[in-house]
């Protein structure tokens, strides 16, 4: 189905549904499913048609958009995998600076140029 064919049938259908607002089109549609058929790993000769897409572009840019997302997250559960069997202070070792603590139950650490702002 072509791009003009598919416009006019989602108009007839929105019509239909009593979905007949001016500022409403296929288009929102088209890309939403093309953001998902990305996600899905849909190849772009798939997608091309899926769509009715004659230039690989429009594929290649939701592939990208979606694999850009994918690569921040598995990186970013990377991250919280590794902090969780790791402490800061293996790497980094704390100033002796912080080792003044405020006074009370919950153990502040709490740098000794602050204290004498805190007992004021």
């Amino acid at each position: 189905m072509n791009k003009k064919a598919w416009v006019m049938k989602f108009k007839k259908y929105a019509v239909l549904a009593g979905v007949n607002e001016p500022k409403k089109s296929c288009h929102g549609v088209r890309k939403a499913r093309a953001e998902v058929a990305a996600y899905a790993d849909c190849p772009e000769s798939q997608m091309m048609a899926m769509f009715g897409w004659t230039d690989p572009k429009m594929p290649a840019h939701y592939i990208a958009q979606a694999n850009r997302e994918k690569l921040g997250v598995s990186g970013m559960d990377k991250i919280i995998a590794f902090d969780q069997g790791h402490s800061l202070g293996d790497f980094i070792p704390l100033p002796a600076e912080n080792n003044g603590v405020t006074r009370g139950a919950n153990k502040v650490v709490t740098l000794r140029s602050n204290i004498e702002k805190k007992t004021q």
